[in-house]
């Protein structure tokens, strides 16, 4: 039994008390410390990260099929469970990511989500469009257990078929790189979908006589991911999304790829060129390619744009998990014993330290 102690929470000054990776209990503070036990500082325990969907850094990428130092780095940045999110690729690539070995030090993978390749051409952004293809059941099935999470236009033919199935199966699906009208997304949702992916970006925009799918995503409960970098979506659509969704219904997300935590240059992504250049991540014809901060920073940017840092964090912890039905994101007895330390003495809250299952990480 390993103690976490002087720690705020819930409140007031608690001791946190740590088993086989898990939460035991949390009480009021009491008694000496005992060796090993890990100094909280008085700094303010919150969830670790849970993200999403999250491509690569540091010069890797998912594709790649090996998650060991991603898994580390993400660890560090406060991102303690992640869903390595493929590119648009070929059955063979994706059976092959999805065969990788999750079991890494570092950040917890429970799965894959694959962002396509049953997307729409129209709005495919930054994925290859030599591989998208219509929707196949089949070739879900032989991605599973891995793949945990899909992102997928309801438009296409057969879609709502592969909604269903999907579904049943357990995959959280999840509606993106598409141009479905109001109505085709709300029937995805009946279906079984039950979020947006990167919310704004890849599918029609909100207009007032063409809701669209953000439109059928509000009216229909459902989740909303949001890059919260404020070059994908502007600081004051941010703020619209997280009045509009909830704080318990939009889930942030970083959606970052190979460049992010790497120098400036030119990266491969999806079979793709991207040009990282001050912190922004393009094609050559200037298409955004993803993100190129850790989910931490986007937290730190929500609070920046006037999002409560209570709120941020939520929804970068229990709301993620819940739209992905992953068990992460909160601490509470009998949970994961993953825990950030946070200074948020400062208009930002700072990072002091990463507890990883029941471990100080960093």
């Amino acid at each position: 039994m390993k103690k976490l102690y002087n720690v705020r929470f819930d409140g007031g000054t608690k001791t946190i008390s740590m088993e086989g990776g898990r939460v035991a209990s949390i009480g009021d503070a009491a008694g000496a410390p005992a060796a090993g036990d890990i100094d909280g500082g008085g700094l303010l325990a919150v969830p670790g990260l849970v993200d999403i969907h999250a491509h690569g850094c540091l010069g890797l990428d998912t594709m790649d099929g090996d998650f060991a130092e991603m898994a580390v780095f993400r660890a560090k940045n406060g991102t303690t469970t992640w869903l390595p999110t493929t590119m648009t690729a070929f059955r063979e690539d994706l059976e092959r990511v999805c065969a990788a070995p999750r079991d890494v030090p570092g950040a917890r993978l429970p799965g894959i989500h694959l962002e396509g390749p049953h997307i729409a051409l129209s709005r495919k952004g930054a994925q290859n469009a030599a591989c998208i293809r219509p929707p196949d059941i089949e070739e879900l099935r032989a991605l599973r257990p891995a793949a945990v999470r899909v992102t997928i236009a309801p438009e296409l033919p057969g879609a709502l078929e592969y909604i269903r199935a999907a579904a049943d199966m357990g995959v959280s699906v999840t509606i993106g790189h598409t141009d479905a009208t109001y109505e085709q997304t709300c029937a995805a949702f009946d279906a079984g979908a039950t979020s947006l992916t990167h919310t704004f970006n890849a599918m029609p925009g909100l207009h007032h006589r063409k809701p669209g799918p953000i439109g059928a995503a509000v009216a229909k409960g459902a989740y909303g991911e949001l890059i919260c970098d404020g070059l994908h979506v502007a600081p004051a659509m941010v703020l619209l999304a997280w009045k509009a969704f909830g704080t318990d219904r939009l889930a942030l997300v970083s959606d970052n790829i190979r460049p992010a935590g790497a120098p400036d240059g030119t990266y491969d992504s999806g079979g793709l060129e991207v040009f990282l250049k001050n912190g922004e991540a393009r094609l050559a014809d200037g298409t955004l390619a993803g993100c190129s901060i850790t989910l931490w920073e986007c937290v730190r940017r929500a609070v920046s744009f006037g999002i409560p840092f209570a709120d941020a964090i939520r929804m970068a912890t229990a709301t993620p998990a819940a739209a992905a039905r992953l068990d992460a994101g909160y601490i509470a007895p009998g949970g994961p014993a993953d825990i950030l330390l946070v200074d948020d003495s400062g208009p930002l809250p700072e990072l002091r330290g990463v507890i990883l299952r029941g471990e100080r990480f960093s």
